[in-house]
């Protein structure tokens, strides 16, 4: 019965706490579709398990994107990865991220990796439609994003791609996309709940009873 009496109360306390955990918020590997969430614009679609440009070089005067749109409502942090793999003329062809919580993007909304190393300075038009800096020439690897400064809204992410005149290469391609964050625990279900206060009154009677047992040893 004690064994009993103080796994219930330990359960009961342990649900009590609520406290947060990490959580996957949203994740796409393009193998599958698109979700409801989720768009494409200029020349990127979807093949081969990314999203991009899927057959040959991307065009002059270029602007095209993917965009996802996530609830971080219930998130206290939150972070972005994803594969990318790009080939195009350094400085003026580019991709970057951009954000917006109302449905407006400009060169202001740029977001930045958290490893600059190969965020270069973009001139021309891309840096006129997206903002200063870009993914731009020859290069792959996995960029990481910090979005805590959005947690507590619905916001829009676009993976964003410019081009000037003289387009050539075969641009830019996206894969694994991740978005991780700490959410609240799960509100308990009315079975759980029945479970807690149980435990917590069988404590309360056991506590009870030892105190009527000291009062009368």
């Amino acid at each position: 019965m004690k064994t009993s009496i103080l796994l219930a109360a330990v359960a009961a306390s342990a649900l009590m706490t609520g406290a947060a955990e990490a959580a996957t918020i949203f994740s796409q590997n393009f193998n599958d579709g698109l979700g409801a969430n989720e768009s494409l614009g200029g020349k990127f679609s979807m093949g081969g398990g990314t999203v991009g440009h899927q057959a040959g070089a991307y065009t002059n005067n270029e602007y095209s994107f993917y965009q996802v749109r996530l609830d971080l409502t219930k998130a206290t942090d939150a972070l972005l990865a994803f594969d990318y793999d790009i080939v195009s003329e350094w400085g003026y062809d580019a991709f970057n991220v951009a954000f917006s919580t109302t449905g407006v993007f400009g060169p202001g909304a740029m977001l930045t990796p958290a490893a600059t190393d190969q965020f270069y300075n973009l001139s021309g038009r891309a840096a006129t439609l997206m903002g200063g800096k870009g993914f731009s020439g020859d290069q792959s690897g996995r960029a990481v994003y910090d979005l805590s400064a959005l947690a507590g809204q619905v916001v829009d992410i676009r993976f964003q791609f410019a081009s000037d005149y003289a387009a050539y290469q075969r641009g830019v391609q996206f894969d694994n996309l991740l978005v991780t964050g700490t959410m609240p625990s799960a509100v308990p279900e009315p079975a759980t709940w029945a479970m807690m206060i149980t435990g917590f009154g069988l404590a309360g009677t056991a506590i009870r009873s030892r105190r009527r047992r000291l009062a009368f040893g």
